[in-house]
């Protein structure tokens, strides 16, 4: 397995960070047929039109999505995790969701188990496996001296200060707009961990936000993932509300 150790910048340290190209790339081969039936399930569930040319850019944003959803929230078949081949190579199988630990942990501690990382970026690793979750925030505040933003989650509700220096530079002095991302929690700092699906600083009035709040509500709008793709890009509805209604909704 390529190791891949990111360190985004903290106050006092960087959390440690494992590229989910390689989770994916891993699980592709240790178990082909379950890597493909995920691959499958989750572009079958963000419905791409196929009749339609899609910018290269846009499809390779889904592909990195895909590595993202499949590395923290698919899960590893718990009587494969200790399976190797002749040469020490792990055999990983792609279980059922919900019935073990992510590959994204797993890998972790092997990297951990074979002395490639450290007991300190294994527990980053394991906040992260535990914490993390995506959805689609509005911006409340973004502040570059600081290194931070508030981010409001338009579905779930709930605040969140966020360490991104690089984001919080991109909207400094925001307070409005729309950051759709994965967020973790290590060591009390909550950050992103994934590719962003989408951004927009505009539209970023109060009434936006507001209409938004009360229209996802109103639908019992909860989407997973997959879901939170599928509204900005792919084909059919879901619940009734699909991008064309959300950009209606935001005034654009």
């Amino acid at each position: 397995m390529k190791q891949a150790i990111l360190d985004d910048e903290n106050e006092s340290r960087g959390a440690a960070m494992l590229d989910t190209g390689d989770i994916a790339d891993l699980f592709r081969e240790c178990d082909p047929d379950g890597y493909t039936a995920a691959r499958r399930r989750f572009y079958h569930e963000v419905n791409l039109n196929p009749f339609k040319r899609h910018p290269d850019q846009l499809l390779r944003l889904i592909e990195w999505s895909f590595c993202d959803w499949f590395s923290y929230e698919c899960a590893v078949d718990a009587s494969s995790e200790d399976d190797e081949d002749d040469d020490g190579f792990p055999q990983y199988r792609v279980g059922p969701d919900g019935d073990g630990r992510s590959p994204f942990r797993v890998a972790g501690e092997r990297l951990h188990d074979c002395g490639r990382i450290n007991d300190d970026q294994l527990a980053d690793m394991r906040q992260i496996a535990e914490t993390n979750f995506a959805t689609m925030f509005w911006i409340r505040d973004s502040n570059a001296a600081k290194g931070r933003l508030v981010l409001e989650d338009l579905i779930h509700g709930g605040e969140y200060s966020v360490w991104c220096p690089p984001v919080a530079a991109k909207y400094d002095g925001a307070h409005g707009g729309m950051i759709v991302n994965r967020i973790a929690k290590v060591d009390g700092a909550w950050r992103p961990c994934g590719l962003p699906v989408y951004e927009t600083r505009y539209p970023n009035t109060p009434d936006v936000r507001k209409g938004l709040i009360r229209e996802f509500k109103r639908l019992d709008y909860h989407p997973d993932f997959p879901g939170l793709i599928r509204f900005f890009y792919g084909r059919a509805k879901d619940t009734g509300l699909d991008w064309e209604d959300m950009a209606a909704a935001m005034g654009e």
